[in-house]
């Protein structure tokens, strides 16, 4: 296991009232290069609780879709002002990783690969079309 999905896998530890539902039921479904972006969306959302005590987040599902972060979610006891700005933080994370390499963590664009929107560097991008060619 690397070291960045070992800190993916902490996050539910880290951050209970983030992950209140506890730890997900088939981890983080994307690459390491988003933990960073991860992280920081966490630590964010858990300043944000904060401010109201009862308030949490069932986090369901973390995943890549479409070439970007997907961050599925429920709130509990929270006021529509504070589950507003949870949710803004959350959009920005998402619209963020459509710029970052899913693998490495480095600036990327999205790509299409067989149809499957992918963001990656052009260095992974072009390993992974190495991979490609060699199992053809």
């Amino acid at each position: 296991m690397s070291e960045d999905r070992a800190r993916l896998c902490a996050l539910p530890s880290r951050y209970p009232r983030v992950f209140a539902a506890g730890p997900l039921p088939w981890g983080f479904e994307h690459g390491d290069g988003w933990c960073a972006l991860l992280e920081d969306l966490c630590e964010t959302i858990n300043t944000l609780l904060l401010e109201e005590p009862d308030a949490s987040v069932s986090t369901l599902q973390v995943k890549e879709k479409f070439g970007a972060l997907r961050f599925y979610c429920r709130y509990a006891s929270m006021s529509q002002a504070l589950a507003t700005r949870i949710t803004t933080a959350i959009r920005s994370a998402e619209d963020a990783s459509s710029q970052i390499c899913e693998q490495c963590g480095q600036p990327a664009q999205r790509h299409a690969i067989r149809n499957v929107m992918t963001a990656l560097c052009a260095s992974c991008l072009a390993q992974r079309a190495l991979l490609e060619d060699e199992s053809l």
